[in-house]
């Protein structure tokens, strides 16, 4: 009889720890869902204000990604043991900011705040309207994801965000482009004059965007190191050169009216003022997979900052290269050398042509994707389709490696860049991503 009752005060304590270790197990997997689906509410925002805030062109707008994206990451990894910070890992990050081993906290208030506060101020200029916006949504989320949260622990998980959000903030004002949305043009930059070199073009003739851009400050040590045997083809004139036959590949497809060429070249533009610029195209892309593959939170942290940080990467290493050659448009050497009435498809950029940001970035970004998503995955990319001004119509890939190319060529059927150009510039973008991908460490080993 003794035995009998030992054995059931056993069993029921068995079965007590195994219902409060389902319950924990359960909490804390819908915690961690809806910790993402926070960070989606606020990637979209970020989208949004990249639309809207002046001066965030497209080498602005992946500098405030990488740094959202880290912020994103950082706000949630005590919460993730599986997980490590970046903090000595990304140069100048030395995190300081650490929850103590007996504080409890609701981390879904924890990453509605950093995530606020970080967007608050890399987007710091947006418009009135916008603001209200993102104080609103805070405020829903907080009450939503608050209600059984007792007032002190609260407070606690919002001023706790708020710390890792403006640690960051104080780290990113070191690289040398904080205040940068205010000058896209710095007056005192004189571009060189040669034949080969970059000028100003139609249709707006402006002067050279961010030509200081490669003196950023890196993220990640040793990245600005993988391109820097990339090296411009030859400049000639002559006829029968490479130079002229690349030209010629470009003036051939801008006579080409196969309405595919437009379409692509506008999907891919992703140009300032009237889209999420390629950061916001990459990063819509990423979640849309996210979502739609039901990924959780670790890996969707782990793509969203080796992403940002790729993509800010290649912005620095492709436009310290830019003004290195300072290379020639295809809209100037054709014009002048073999057909005045040339034009091209899309507008050409304010900066010089060799290398591709777009190509860069594009590769780094799909070698990013492809080593937490492999490079078997479709994808459907919806991001325009609720656009009026081109044919948003979502495209559709079989890989990331597929997605890329079609990104670089579309630069060729624009009529921006040569094809050589884009070659060498994916290639040296994926160097990029891969070296994002293999070094920046997210996991406890």
């Amino acid at each position: 009889m003794n035995k009998l009752i030992v054995f059931l005060k056993r069993s029921s304590l068995i079965l007590i720890l195994l219902k409060s270790s389902l319950s924990f197990s359960c909490d804390s997997t819908q915690t961690r869902q809806e910790c993402l689906d926070i960070h989606h509410h606020w990637l979209n925002e970020a989208y949004v204000l990249t639309q809207n805030c002046v001066g965030f062109s497209a080498p602005v707008s992946g500098r405030a990604y990488g740094y959202f994206s880290i912020g994103m990451y950082e706000s949630n990894v005590e919460f993730l043991p599986e997980m490590k910070s970046l903090s000595g890992q990304l140069i100048g990050y030395n995190r300081t900011v650490w929850l103590d081993e007996t504080e409890d906290l609701n981390w879904k208030l924890v990453v509605n705040s950093a995530d606020l506060e970080l967007l608050k101020y890399f987007y710091r200029n947006m418009p009135p309207a916008n603001l209200e916006q993102l104080n609103t949504m805070g405020d829903s989320i907080q009450k939503v994801h608050g209600r059984k949260t007792a007032s002190k622990k609260k407070k606690k998980s919002i001023a706790y965000g708020i710390k890792i959000a403006q640690e960051i903030i104080e780290w990113s004002k070191l690289d040398g482009a904080d205040t940068a949305f205010q000058d896209n043009y710095p007056d005192e930059f004189q571009p060189p004059q040669c034949k080969s070199c970059w000028t100003k073009t139609t249709p707006g003739y402006l002067p050279a965007l961010l030509p200081y851009w490669g003196n950023n400050s890196s993220l990640l040590a040793g990245a600005q190191d993988v391109a820097q045997l990339c090296e411009v083809f030859t400049f000639s004139t002559d006829s029968s050169s490479f130079m002229y036959d690349q030209a010629m590949i470009v003036l051939n497809n801008s006579k080409d009216d196969d309405p595919k060429y437009e379409r692509i070249a506008e999907f891919w533009d992703d140009g300032a003022g009237y889209s999420g610029t390629p950061s916001g195209h990459f990063f819509s892309v990423a979640q849309s997979l996210v979502i739609r593959e039901n990924r959780p939170l670790d890996e969707a942290l782990e793509l969203y900052v080796k992403l940002g940080v790729a993509v800010n990467e290649a912005f620095i290493s492709a436009f310290a290269l830019k003004y290195k050659f300072n290379f020639i448009r295809p809209i100037s050497y054709i014009q002048k050398y073999i057909d005045p009435q040339f034009n091209t498809r899309i507008a050409s950029p304010p900066f010089p042509e060799f290398p591709s940001g777009h190509s860069f970035q594009s590769g780094a970004a799909s070698e990013v994707m492809k080593s937490i998503l492999s490079d078997t995955i479709p994808i459907i990319d919806s991001t325009h389709v609720n656009r009026s001004d081109i044919d948003g119509t979502p495209r559709n890939y079989s890989s990331f490696t597929e997605m890329s190319e079609e990104i670089s060529i579309s630069r060729l059927y624009g009529g921006i860049h040569f094809r050589e150009t884009l070659d060498i510039s994916l290639d040296y973008g994926r160097r990029i991503g891969r070296y994002v991908a293999q070094n920046l460490k997210c996991r406890n080993e």
